[in-house]
C-alpha cells in the first residue's frame, strides 16, 4: 500500500528562484519509504512518494521532482523501465534518477547503467550513503527553477491527457528505435560482402529517411584506390558526370585528413540507381557528411544529399542511424583488418605467396578465356646475401621493406605486388602487354638505383634484377608461366644483375 505522507508543517513561502529540492521516492516497501523520509526530511528536502511504477511515472509529471529514487523491483513498471521512460523524454531526462537495487544481484548495477540511471544504491547502504548521493547529483545537475516547474505543471493540469500522450509518444519512439536497431544489427552478418551490405543498407535507409541521394565509403585496410557507392532512391537518375563530381567533392573533404594520395586515387564508383546521360544534373542544397573514426583513423564516411535545405541533425532517427552505421563500419573495418592480415606478408606489407598464387590462377584463366594480355615479373635484390653478411639480418629486413615501398610507388593500384618467398618479390600486371610491363619495370629498377637505403649513418646503394614473361601460346598453365619467369630471373642474376631479362613466350 502507499506510504503515508509526511505530517511535518508546510514550508513557508519561498521567494527564491529555486525552492526546496523535491525528492520523489517510488517504492512499494514501507520500510524503504520511511527510511528515505527519515534521512531526507530532517535535511530540508521535500518528499513525494509513489507505491508503484505507474503511479510513480505520473507523479514525475505532476510534481516535477528534482531527484527520483526508484526501486529496481517496483510493481507494474520496474525501476529500469521507469528509467528508460524518463530518460527518453527530452524534457524530463535532465532530472537525475537513482536506482535502488532491491534484490542485491550482481547484474543490478549493470542494468542500472544500461537503463540510463545517474547513480546506483544498494538497499543495505541507503542509510549511510543516501544523503551523500542526493547531494552529489544535485550539485552536478542544474535544477529547474520555480517558473519552469510552474509552467510544466500548469500545462499538464490543463490537459489531463498530456501525460498519457507524452508517455505513448515515448513508448512509440522507443519501439521504433528498438525495431530499427534489430534491422541494423541483422546487417552485421554481411560485413564480409560490401556490395551486398550496401544494397541492404540503402534499402533500409530508403524506407526510413528522406533523401535525394546517399553515399557510403569504407576505408578498408587493403591497399588501392577507394570506391564510393552512391544510392539514388525512387528511380532517381543522374548523368555519369554528376556522379563523378559528387565523388570528387566527397573525397576532396579528406585531402590531408586521413587518406593518403594513393587512397584518394578513385576508381569508378558503384551506383545503386539509374545513370542517364540525358538526365539533368541535380544541384543539392544539403550535403550532410558524417565521418567515422576508430582511434583517430578514418575508417569510413556516409553522406545524405537533398535538393532542399534540411537540418539532418534534427531529423528522427538520424542519430540512431549514425550510431548503427558507425557500428557496422567498425565491424567492417575489423573484418578487413583480419582479411588483410591473412593475405599480407608481415615484413614487407606486400601480399603473401598464398594470396598471390590465388590471384595469379584467377587472372591466368581470365586472360586465356578472353584473350587478354597478362605479364608476370619476378624481382631479386642484387648481392642480398652479402648485405646480410656485412650489415646483419636486421639490415636485410629493412632492405626488403625499402624495396616493397618502392614497388608500391612504381606500379599501378590494379597490379599485384607480393613477397613470393625469401628475398624474391613478384608483381603481376593484368591486361598489360610485354612492352608496357617492361616500361613499368624499368621505371621501378631506376627508382631503386636512385634511392639508396639510409641505414644508421650509412647510405647503402641498392639494385634489382628482374625476370619478365607475358602470357603466350606456350604458357599452357600457371606453373609453366612461373617457370618461364624464374628462368628469366636466373638469367638476369647470372649477368651481374641490375637488369631485366625477358622470357620468350
Amino acid at each position: 500500500m502507499a506510504a503515508e505522507r509526511s505530517t511535518s508543517p508546510e514550508l513557508p513561502e519561498n521567494n527564491s528562484k529555486k525552492a526546496k529540492p523535491v525528492i520523489l521516492v517510488i517504492h512499494q516497501d514501507d520500510l524503504i519509504v520511511n527510511l528515505c523520509r527519515t534521512v531526507l526530511e530532517k535535511h530540508g528536502f521535500e518528499i513525494e512518494f509513489a507505491s508503484d511504477g505507474t503511479e510513480g511515472v505520473q507523479r514525475v509529471y505532476q510534481a516535477i521532482p528534482d531527484v527520483i529514487l526508484a526501486g529496481s523491483s517496483a510493481p507494474e513498471l520496474n525501476g529500469y523501465q521507469i528509467c528508460r521512460l524518463i530518460k527518453n523524454d527530452p524534457v524530463m531526462r535532465k532530472i537525475p534518477l537513482l536506482l535502488i537495487a532491491d534484490l542485491g544481484l550482481k547484474m543490478d548495477r549493470f542494468w542500472a547503467m544500461k537503463a540510463g540511471a545517474d547513480d546506483f544504491l544498494e538497499k543495505d547502504e541507503l542509510e549511510a550513503k543516501l544523503l551523500k548521493k542526493i547531494t552529489m547529483v544535485l550539485d552536478i545537475y542544474d535544477r529547474m527553477d520555480i517558473e519552469e516547474k510552474r509552467l510544466l505543471k500548469a500545462n499538464n493540469e490543463r490537459n489531463p491527457f498530456n501525460i498519457r500522450t507524452r508517455l505513448n509518444q515515448i513508448l512509440d519512439t522507443s519501439l521504433v528505435e528498438s525495431m530499427l536497431m534489430v534491422e541494423f544489427r541483422s546487417l552485421a552478418d554481411l560485413v564480409h560482402d560490401s556490395a551486398l551490405l550496401n544494397y541492404m543498407l540503402f534499402s533500409l535507409l530508403e524506407s526510413i529517411l528522406e533523401y535525394d541521394a546517399a553515399a557510403i565509403f569504407y576505408n578498408d585496410e587493403n591497399r588501392g584506390p577507394r570506391q564510393l557507392t552512391v544510392h539514388l532512391p525512387d528511380n532517381g537518375k543522374q548523368p555519369p558526370a554528376q556522379i563523378e563530381k559528387m565523388m570528387g567533392e566527397f573525397f576532396g573533404r579528406f585531402q590531408d585528413r586521413g587518406l593518403t594520395a594513393a587512397q584518394l586515387e578513385l576508381q569508378e564508383s558503384e551506383v545503386i540507381g539509374a545513370l542517364d546521360d540525358a538526365a539533368p544534373p541535380t544541384e543539392y542544397a544539403t550535403a550532410y557528411v558524417k565521418e567515422v573514426r576508430l582511434d583517430a583513423r578514418l575508417i569510413g564516411a556516409v553522406a545524405f544529399y537533398s535538393k532542399q535545405k534540411v537540418d539532418y541533425t534534427r531529423v528522427f532517427p538520424v542519430h540512431l542511424i549514425e550510431d548503427e552505421i558507425r557500428l557496422l563500419m567498425k565491424l567492417r573495418h575489423l573484418y578487413s583488418q583480419a582479411e588483410t592480415l591473412a593475405i599480407t606478408d608481415s615484413l614487407t606489407g606486400l601480399f603473401n605467396h598464398r594470396h598471390f598464387m590465388a590471384v595469379l590462377q584467377r587472372e591466368f584463366k581470365a586472360s586465356k578465356r578472353y584473350e587478354q594480355d597478362l605479364s608476370l615479373a619476378f624481382i631479386g635484390i642484387d648481392h642480398f646475401r652479402q648485405l646480410n653478411d656485412d650489415w646483419g639480418h636486421a639490415c636485410g629486413d629493412e632492405v626488403l621493406r625499402h624495396i616493397a615501398k618502392l614497388m608500391d610507388a612504381s606500379f599501378r593500384s590494379v597490379d599485384i605486388s607480393a613477397r613470393f618467398g625469401g628475398k624474391n618479390l613478384a608483381v603481376l600486371l593484368p591486361q598489360t602487354p610485354r612492352d608496357q610491363a617492361l616500361i613499368a619495370l624499368e621505371r621501378f629498377r631506376n627508382k631503386v638505383a636512385q634511392a639508396p637505403l639510409q641505414w644508421r649513418d650509412e647510405q647503402i646503394p641498392l639494385s634489382v634484377y628482374c625476370g619478365l614473361v607475358s602470357i603466350g601460346e606456350q604458357s599452357a598453365s600457371v606453373s609453366v608461366l612461373i617457370k618461364q619467369a624464374e628462368d628469366a630471373l636466373t638469367a638476369a642474376r647470372n649477368q651481374e644483375g641490375n637488369r631485366i631479362e625477358i622470357s620468350p613466350a
